[in-house]
């Protein structure tokens, strides 16, 4: 990881009394025909000073990736930052991402609140690869509590952010041999750091033509532009009108050319005419001085011209006795893909895992294509286990520095795995204790082992001659009961290749201990529509010494977990605790099956309570499902057709075809799911009014232990007509017309016809005009208003299959 260093200011709106950053160094480099692009997106639905106090921040966005048919992704890097202290752990396209590489700024103000920053990285090389182009969705990076304290701050127009970016390096067989640096770190500039520099060390410039430098950094905000500039060896970089001069780091994709990647940016700029053939480094300056910015990332691609050493373990012989450490090694030096000359006396440096065992250097000089063998002695030290890696590294002088920049500095070393005939290591061997408790005069000796590496082979033994020899090894050592007190055991730890002796004791002490049992203490009744009940009871009834809170619990339906809980506080000696707890059992316990509860068990059949009888911990019963009567078929309900196809049903009605018994409940609802669920029930069945004909209804059936669910139907039907002989249309409300109650809305095409006692037609109507109201509508006392008091005759034609005959009859009006 890159040094950490501290820097004191003030940073945007608080005074900050410390922060950390981390120094941009050199990550990786890679040499050949290569150039590279970036790709990604922000979080922040708009930049994080517009939100006008609102916390907001998305979880996820997306970017699209594309390269030409000739170019090939080499190397890939997935970065990600935001507020707060870091969600390292994201999904990019749904595949889960871990951080492999992780950066952090913080400060606290001196109001001692303490505001965090992160960044982090993952290779994705092989992943992107395997994806080729296309859309790429980062998600599951959810900073939305991490946010809210820097909302809450300055007006809620703080520091708020989040985003991702994917660096690729492709490969182009049309491009010139070019060497990509990537720097990595999170170094800042804000109004109390106004001015940072990086040096940008490891460069070899050959040619400027084509030179260039890109940056991902993260908080920019466009509309703070306060000295914010860019410089390289003393040159302000710009890129009009993306990137002004005074506002570098504004919400910019320079791949994109979108001024929308709110509060970060993916730039580049070209170099030629700031950096010279022949340079080795390159001085990078920011300034700001009021705006945040945090520099993830720096990547120059620069034209090359190097040597390129790599090395090969020819042979590797030696340690073929125990304790044996010494190895010859046979090597050779090569500089093959290589640009340049590789000068002599480069130096050579050999590793038993991490640690320097052996240093060579080359004698000559090697051209393009050359090599040159060598051997070595080595003595491996006895920290370095018997399996290891022994890794030769050319251009190396010890302490994992370079002595000659070369095309690639990544394959300078090569590896081979090398094993040893070396003595176990007996470490932290423990005597044993043990309570004299009830049952448990027995010592598991494999906790006298446990630091022991388990890759060995341990056997125990009661003397040291048996020890030696591997003869009558203890058979049981989970369960070794002692025929002394105390007892000396011996143990013979063995690899594959050789062995060692030692000893440890056991003995029996006392010591008082709790003694926890348990019983389940109500009629379970169990229904497979219903979890399942059961209160139990926890006792310490012998034990002599109070039992902890937080004792384990675990519930077993035919040997398998199916729920767990815990003492809540402590139990003294003598006491109990009650407890309850709803299990829910799984559609494949068969009908009959057997509830086990045991205190003191994690769930893997273990305890943590050391007690005075371990075997007193369980309570057991059997049970059998229990079920309610089927619903039978219920019949359909029909109403009169009040208008518009509806009508007032009595669901009630229904209840005697459903009960089974006095007891059981009945409810009604307009769903399946809402009756399974028991949810959303009609409030009052007896005057339920239907919303479509036919319409379904369900039912739930419940007992004190099940419930079943059925349905049936509802339905209208056209009834005949009620006709009153007479009204009063005198306007009190009561009677005021002719209402034929099941005509309006239910025969829509009926046809009324009034007359007068001569047989003059007075009124003639349908659906649309409604109930008469008494004055008539045509004939000769069309306008004069009402009818006189006295008696009409009507003829009512439904014009309905059902109905064909008219009605016909008389109807007395007064006033």
């Amino acid at each position: 990881m890159p040094r950490i260093h501290t820097c004191i200011g003030l940073l945007l709106f608080l005074y900050a009394n410390l922060c950390v950053a981390q120094d941009v160094e050199l990550f990786r480099q890679l040499n050949g025909r290569y150039d590279y692009l970036s790709f990604g997106n922000t979080l922040n639905p708009e930049e994080n000073g517009g939100q006008g106090g609102n916390c907001e921040i998305l979880s996820q966005s997306s970017a699209a990736f594309t390269l030409e048919n000739n170019q090939q992704v080499i190397a890939a890097y997935l970065y990600w930052s935001g507020s707060g202290t870091g969600d390292f752990e994201v999904a990019l396209n749904g595949t889960p991402i871990t951080s492999e590489r992780e950066f952090a700024f913080s400060y606290t103000a001196n109001n001692g609140v303490s505001y965090d920053f992160f960044a982090a990285q993952a290779d994705i090389t092989s992943f992107l690869a395997s994806n080729g182009n296309g859309t790429y969705t980062l998600s599951e990076l959810d900073l939305l509590e991490a946010i809210q304290p820097f909302c809450q701050s300055n007006g809620g127009s703080a520091t708020n952010y989040g985003g991702w970016a994917v660096t690729v390096v492709y490969e182009d067989e049309t491009l010139p041999l070019n060497q990509i640096n990537i720097f990595e770190g999170l170094e800042t500039v804000f109004s109390s750091n106004p001015a940072i520099a990086i040096t940008l060390e490891n460069l070899n410039v050959l040619d400027n033509a084509g030179a260039k430098i890109g940056f991902l950094a993260w908080e920019g905000d466009a509309t703070i532009a306060n000295n914010e500039t860019l410089r390289i060896n003393g040159s302000i970089l710009s890129n009009d009108p993306l990137n002004p001069a005074n506002n570098a780091f504004n919400g910019t994709n320079s791949f994109t050319n979108s001024n929308e990647l709110y509060n970060m940016d993916i730039d580049f700029y070209s170099i030629e005419n700031n950096i010279q053939p022949g340079d080795t480094s390159a001085v990078i300056e920011l300034t700001s001085n009021q705006d945040l910015v945090m520099i993830n990332q720096i990547i120059t691609v620069l034209n090359v011209e190097l040597p390129d050493a790599t090395i090969t373990i020819d042979t590797a012989q030696g340690g073929t006795e125990c304790g044996n450490r010494d190895i010859l090694l046979d090597y050779t030096v090569l500089n093959i893909n290589s640009t340049d000359v590789l000068p002599a006396n480069i130096p050579i440096a050999f590793y038993a895992n991490n640690t320097l065992v052996g240093q060579a250097i080359t004698t000559q000089e090697l051209a393009i294509n050359e090599q040159e063998s060598g051997s070595i002695n080595v003595s491996i030290p006895p920290a370095i286990p018997a399996d290891f890696t022994l890794t030769a590294a050319v251009d190396d002088d010890g302490n994992g520095n370079s002595t000659v920049l070369e095309l690639n500095e990544l394959n300078n070393e090569t590896r081979v795995d090398f094993h040893l005939l070396v003595f176990p290591e007996v470490i932290g061997l423990q005597n044993l204790e043990v309570c004299d408790a009830v049952g448990t005069e027995f010592f598991n000796l494999t906790e006298a082992t446990l630091q022991i590496d388990p890759v060995n082979i341990l056997s125990y033994y009661t003397s040291e001659s048996d020890a030696q020899n591997g003869m009558n090894p203890i058979t049981t050592p989970e369960a070794f009961e002692n025929t002394q007190n105390p007892q000396t055991l011996f143990i013979r730890v063995s690899n594959p290749d050789c062995f060692v002796i030692d000893s440890f004791t056991v003995e029996v002490i006392i010591c008082p201990l709790p003694d926890a049992t348990i019983e389940i203490t109500n009629n379970l009744n169990a229904c497979r529509e219903r979890d399942l009940t059961v209160n139990y009871i926890v006792f310490n009834s012998l034990g002599t010494l109070a039992l902890p809170a937080g004792t384990p619990i675990a519930f077993y339906v035919n040997g398998t977990l199916v729920a767990q809980s815990q003492t809540q506080s402590e139990i003294a000696i003598g006491a109990s605790e009650n407890g309850s707890i709803e299990i829910t059992l799984a559609p494949t316990v068969p009908d009959n099956f057997t509830l086990l509860v045991v205190v003191d068990d994690t769930g893997f059949g273990m305890g943590i309570v050391e007690e005075l009888n371990e075997f007193n911990n369980t309570f057991q019963v059997s049970e059998a499902f229990m079920s309610i009567p089927p619903i039978g078929m219920i019949p359909l309900l029909t109403e009169c057709d009040e208008g518009f196809d509806t009508a007032t049903f009595d669901l009630t009605e229904q209840d005697d075809e459903i009960a089974t018994s006095a007891g059981d409940t009945i409810t009604y609802f307009l769903s399946e799911e809402d009756a399974n669920t028991n949810s959303n029930p009609i409030l009052d069945p007896g005057q339920f009014t239907n919303t479509s004909d036919p319409q379904t209804i369900y039912v739930r059936l419940e007992n004190e232990i099940c419930f079943d669910t059925s349905a049936f139907q509802i339905t209208t039907e056209n009834c005949p007509p009620f006709i009153p002989e007479g009204f009063s249309p005198n306007n009190d409300t009561i009677n005021d017309e002719f209402e034929i109650s099941g005509l309006l809305n239910v025969f829509t095409d009926f046809n009324l016809k009034i007359y007068s006692r001569k047989g003059n037609l007075l009124y003639e109507g349908g659906n649309e005009e409604g109930f008469w109201n008494g004055v008539p509508n045509t004939g000769l006392l069309h306008g004069e208003g009402l009818v006189p008091v006295g008696t009409y005759y009507y003829v009512l034609v439904l014009n309905d299959p059902q109905f064909t005959e008219a009605y016909v009859g008389f109807v007395y009006i007064n006033y």
